[in-house]
């Protein structure tokens, strides 16, 4: 991908003001005045990561923060608080 074409779709995925998805905008708004190599600098993460078949296509991909988009690596992003697991939600069903 040449640089011009992130720089397209950055543009589109990440204005800013935008909430880093993986941290939910507990680091503050992703930064576009500090550059994407700053650690609060704009970067785009994959839903599905590249090295696991996902592309580049605009549903698959998120604002994050530089630092959380490294942090994750390849791993599935984290459960949000307040969202139980499957195990959890159904703790106490008959049948579980």
């Amino acid at each position: 991908m040449s640089p011009g074409e992130y720089a397209r779709l950055l543009a589109i995925v990440c204005p800013p003001e935008s909430v880093c998805w993986l941290c939910r905008g507990t680091l503050g708004p992703i930064r576009h005045d500090l550059g994407g190599r700053h650690r609060l600098g704009p970067s785009l993460d994959h839903v599905v990561p590249a090295s696991k078949g996902g592309t580049w296509d605009l549903s698959n991909l998120r604002p994050a923060h530089q630092c959380c988009n490294s942090a994750r690596r390849d791993r599935p992003p984290s459960i949000p608080r307040g969202v139980r697991s499957s195990r959890w939600a159904n703790a106490g069903r008959r049948g579980t």
